[in-house]
């Protein structure tokens, strides 16, 4: 990027630039996004954004941007202020909350939500799940590891969950999933309000 740009000195706008590149693709700044769809994403992103801010355990926010970049309209990020090994709960409680502030200013500006919010609620769901079956954190569920990993046989496939518990385990999984992420939308919903 810095020979790109002509320069004697790799800057850091340029480990920025190189950083956004790998983690959300190249930024298609002329892409025509249109008036309405513009709107959407900067609520979107701003609901993120402003969730950053108020929520006691989240990382601080480093980047806002509705420039696209690769298949995302807007990205908010944040990094920790220190290297991390392991996560309190409560900061997967405020980490799901944040994810869905994007859906939730959505809904509390423009009374629907759009598919921009896939991956938040991918992620959310994801965080919830891992909660319950790999990391104990459900009152009712326990400390109990459900679902063993079984190690991928091809390069590139993911990890597969082996089910070993009962239908009865899977409902009261998904149950706890969805409360725990309707709880962080409340909770956006709540805060964005």
């Amino acid at each position: 990027l810095a020979a790109r740009r002509e320069q004697d000195k790799v800057t850091m706008l340029d480990f920025e630039d190189a950083r956004d590149k790998v983690l959300m693709g190249i930024a298609r700044k002329s892409k025509v996004i249109p008036p309405k769809v513009r709107e959407m994403t900067a609520f979107h992103e701003g609901g993120h954004a402003l969730l950053h801010y108020y929520l006691e355990n989240a990382d601080p926010l480093h980047k806002v941007t509705i420039v696209p970049h690769g298949q995302a309209l807007g990205v908010a990020f944040s990094l920790p202020e220190s290297d991390t090994y392991s996560r309190s709960q409560a900061w997967l409680t405020d980490r799901i909350t944040i994810i869905m502030g994007g859906y939730a200013a959505e809904r509390i500006i423009f009374v629907e939500t759009t598919t921009g919010s896939q991956n938040d609620i991918e992620q959310a769901t994801e965080i919830a799940r891992k909660m319950i079956c790999e990391w104990g954190m459900s009152g009712s569920l326990g400390p109990i590891a459900y679902g063993q990993k079984e190690e991928p046989i091809f390069l590139g496939k993911e990890i597969a969950r082996h089910k070993d518990y009962s239908e009865d385990t899977a409902r009261a999984i998904d149950n706890e999933v969805r409360s725990i992420v309707e709880a962080g939308l409340a909770r956006a919903d709540q805060l964005l309000s």
